[in-house]
């Protein structure tokens, strides 16, 4: 019956690829070259980022200076010192920059986490709407052979049978339409896995309607404060763009270089060796890091604006998608009981109502096609449900069970 794939276990084919919505979502963890990227691009700015950690590279030098009979000879080595501090400050809005850049790529992570789970309830959805018609199909199938036999005996009406093998060529439409509609769906999951997936033999698993969702909001958005990936981004590169303003003021304090090394000097014939020792101090007269200085202060207000607006955004969001799951999955359940078990009912009164002769075709099918349009409601607003569900699990972060 209908209510097992709504509610229960869904009856899926033996064959092809079953798969269930957490199968796929590590199978598209494991083969999609997308999510590959994300975590290359994390692992390409932190090897930029190194870069920043590193003490600048001496120079080796080599001066010869020759006047009349005396020759000097320099070796020497040059050193810039790190006495601004500067190094450990960038070391750390490094680290920080590329834990942001890792908060970005779980975003984008759990966004295309999410079309694969609405491409999955698209699939889940279009292979219950084909088995519910295969249902009213066969249904309408024995009517008809009912009808038959008897117009055979000559007991039926040739009307009754021309009026019901009608109606099982409309619905066999409906189900030729239903079968494109979920070789689509089939085809759209099997863009999120490897290239080259054969579409055909995808099949889904489970029940349209399973996890229940949780009835207070402001918990869910203390939730999504704390466990949305962009919001954390945000805050961890206003923290970045913190460290790159204090490192940039160090800049207003003086630089330090020494070099180092040995001298000869004399003539050809009597020569001398020693050393060489020079101490160098940038003074910063006109270049105090000033533009530095206003450019970490201005992207920190501009992360800090992003970082309240998206605040704003995710409760909007989060009080959104809780109503609306909240109500899709509570009409469901009301649709189910006041629709669906009754027109099941309605059915059966109309089949005996027509073995009796109390009512004519036209009812008989009336009845039949009532009960088939109920039970497809109920997959739409479960469908509805489930998507509302997912929605819901994105602009918090993760799952919003219990």
């Amino acid at each position: 019956m209908l209510l097992a794939g709504v509610w229960g276990a869904s009856v899926t084919p033996a064959a092809g690829q079953t798969l269930t919505e957490e199968q796929a979502l590590e199978r598209m963890r494991a083969e999609h070259p997308h999510l590959a990227a994300l975590r290359l691009g994390v692992g390409e700015l932190e090897a930029d980022m190194r870069e920043r950690r590193l003490l600048a590279n001496p120079t080796l030098s080599y001066t010869r200076e020759d006047a009349g009979p005396v020759t000097d000879d320099f070796l020497l080595v040059s050193q810039e010192l790190p006495v601004r501090g500067r190094i450990g400050l960038l070391d750390q809005a490094s680290r920080q920059a590329v834990t942001a850049a890792d908060a970005r790529a779980d975003a984008s992570t759990l966004a295309f986490e999410t079309r694969l789970r609405q491409a999955f309830t698209a699939l889940l959805l279009a292979q219950e709407r084909t088995r519910v018609i295969e249902s009213g199909v066969s249904e309408l199938q024995r009517v008809v052979d009912v009808l038959r036999a008897r117009e055979r005996e000559g007991e039926g009406s040739r009307f009754d049978r021309l009026r019901a093998e009608r109606e099982v060529a409309d619905t066999e439409t409906d189900l030729e339409a239903a079968e494109i509609e979920r070789l689509g769906a089939q085809a759209r999951l099997a863009a999120f896995f490897a290239p080259g997936t054969d579409s055909s033999r995808l099949r889904a698993a489970g029940a349209l309607l399973e996890h229940p969702i949780r009835t207070d909001p402001d918990s869910l958005v203390e939730l999504a404060l704390t466990g949305r990936a962009d919001y954390r981004a945000l805050e961890l590169s206003a923290a970045q763009w913190r460290t790159e303003q204090r490192a940039a003021e160090r800049l207003r304090y003086p630089g330090a270089a020494v070099n180092a090394g040995l001298k000869r000097t004399g003539v050809a014939a009597a020569r001398e060796s020693g050393y060489a020792v020079t101490a160098t101090m940038v003074v910063p007269l006109f270049n105090r890091g000033q533009a530095q200085v206003a450019r970490a202060a201005a992207a920190r207000a501009r992360v800090d604006a992003e970082r309240q607006a998206l605040r704003g955004t995710i409760e909007s969001e989060v009080r959104a998608a809780h109503v609306a799951a909240v109500r899709y999955r509570a009409l469901a359940d009301r649709y189910r009981a006041t629709s669906v078990e009754p027109a099941a009912e309605l059915a059966a009164i109309a089949d005996a109502a027509y073995e009796e002769g109390e009512y004519g075709i036209l009812e008989l099918l009336d009845a039949h096609r009532v009960t088939l349009g109920a039970q497809l409601r109920l997959l739409e607003l479960s469908a509805a449900a489930r998507r509302a569900g997912v929605e819901l699990d994105r602009v918090i972060g993760g799952p919003a069970r219990p």
